[in-house]
């Protein structure tokens, strides 16, 4: 959370409903830069005019001047870290979270908070469509390179035991980048897209969007070079105490996606699972 953000909302007297504005904010700042007044307005159940007068309650011009600042105070974190090399951001970030014996514990408060963040800042509303955008899709394709991989790979696994015609692309070949060029629009796309960015990530989001394929971003920051070519942002925090992404906040929110479409269409769900168990019982090593 931006301290600086706090630290001037608390310089002013908020009503109830100004006070309610600023909770929200406070705790989806990197979200926010991807909304509007109106769009932030419905989530906490206000007016878009309420949102733009909050802006200028605190001392900003309006609502895009809100925004300006919130996304400078982010950047100047990230550009402590991200733009480092690994051995430096390994660095700082054990002089930033070494501070006890007690090392495990910030630890796991570090992953609960990830996790927590993770899940909650992003609506209910962008789940379920992004889980009926797969569950609609002929093709579906996980694209996660680099700190993504992982990620996208369990992913990949997990949603072709529900559903068919799921694959996954990890590496920057140009075999696997041929994939893409298959899609079309009845075709869709989840990418993990995580700091340092390079050229292949835009190039892969500029494929996407020539061929109007549904493209689902989880991305840790408004940033990336991808977002312009997304059809829905999913947010996670990745904050870590090495050189490497924290991936318990993204597990859980692609893990959320597979329940929700469980929940979704059951009953086919558990005939495809059933069938599969028939094929693979005779290869069980215990009962």
């Amino acid at each position: 959370m931006d301290t600086t953000l706090m630290n001037r909302i608390m310089e002013y007297s908020l009503t109830k409903g100004q006070g309610k504005i600023a909770d929200y904010i406070l705790k989806n700042q990197k979200r926010v830069l991807g909304m509007t007044a109106k769009e932030i307005g419905k989530e906490i159940g206000v007016s878009d005019a309420s949102v733009i007068r909050f802006a200028r309650t605190i001392g900003f011009d309006g609502f895009s001047d809100m925004k300006e600042y919130i996304q400078h105070e982010l950047a100047k974190d990230r550009e402590k870290i991200g733009k480092h090399s690994l051995y430096d951001r390994f660095t700082m970030q054990t002089h930033k979270y070494i501070k006890s014996k007690d090392s495990i514990n910030e630890v796991i408060q570090l992953m609960g908070i990830n996790l927590d963040t993770s899940l909650r800042q992003n609506s209910e509303e962008r789940y379920e469509d992004a889980a009926d955008r797969l569950l609609r899709a002929d093709k579906k394709v996980i694209i996660g390179l680099r700190g993504g991989k992982g990620c996208a790979v369990q992913f990949s696994r997990l949603l072709g035991h529900l559903t068919d015609k799921v694959s996954a692309v990890t590496e920057e070949s140009h075999d696997q980048l041929a994939k893409l060029t298959e899609l079309d629009e009845s075709d869709a796309a989840i990418f993990l897209n995580f700091p340092r960015y390079y050229k292949i990530d835009e190039k892969i989001g500029e494929i996407l969007s020539e061929r109007n394929v549904y493209c689902c971003l989880i991305t840790d920051s408004m940033e990336s070079p991808v977002v312009k070519y997304a059809d829905e942002v999913l947010l996670v925090e990745t904050e870590h105490c090495g050189f490497f992404h924290s991936m318990i906040g993204v597990e859980g929110v692609l893990e959320y996606l597979l329940i929700l479409m469980c929940w979704k269409e059951p009953q086919t769900f558990r005939q495809k699972l059933i069938e599969r168990d028939k094929v693979l019982d005779e290869y069980r090593l215990t009962p």
